[in-house]
């Protein structure tokens, strides 16, 4: 059995894995960098820039997980983590009672003075250096352009997680043919 022949041209597969392994490189270095220098992931970091882009006042959860195309599940989990190490904090919105802000802290603002330096060296040298600036204005435009139609859809934030029907029936202790289900005895 071999792999399926795609349904891509060989110039979009060249251009998709020229994108995909670019961006998985560089940020696999900035990933490590983050970690060794100022002890947070790639994410982490990524997630605390956009709060402290936000100042005092804060930022909506929802609007840092539209941001950074993240669950929101995802995005309470990486805060938690930051709310542990003291860098944001969380509260209700003032004008909404189901939505939270997270606001950055002394500590938080200090980090990313720490870590944004190398980050930016980081990206340079392994992107930008490596590129005419016209060149870079006309990925950027591409980009750009892709970006906006695919945030155009709805939003990764607003999609649930749907359970397999296999979960589905566990949980109501339904077995699949074949399975066995564990009882109270187990």
């Amino acid at each position: 059995m071999g792999i399926p022949e795609p349904t891509i041209s060989a110039d979009e597969m060249r251009a998709w894995a020229a994108l995909f392994e670019t961006s998985n490189i560089v940020q696999y270095a900035a990933d490590r960098n983050l970690r060794d220098t100022v002890g947070l992931t790639l994410a982490q970091f990524e997630i605390l820039l956009r709060i402290g882009e936000a100042g005092a006042d804060g930022r909506r959860m929802t609007d840092i997980a539209d941001a950074l195309t993240v669950s929101r599940s995802g995005l309470t989990y990486q805060v938690g983590q930051l709310e542990r190490k003291a860098l944001v904090l969380r509260k209700p919105a003032p004008d909404d009672d189901r939505s939270v802000i997270a606001q950055i802290t002394p500590a938080g603002l200090d980090l990313l003075r720490a870590g944004i330096p190398g980050y930016v060296d980081l990206v340079r040298e392994m992107l930008f250096d490596r590129l005419s600036h016209a060149d870079l204005m006309t990925v950027t435009e591409i980009l750009d352009d892709v970006r906006r139609q695919l945030k155009e859809q709805p939003k990764r934030s607003t999609f649930r997680r749907g359970r397999s029907k296999g979960a589905a029936d566990r949980a109501a202790g339904v077995a699949a043919p074949g399975e066995t289900l564990p009882t109270a005895a187990d």
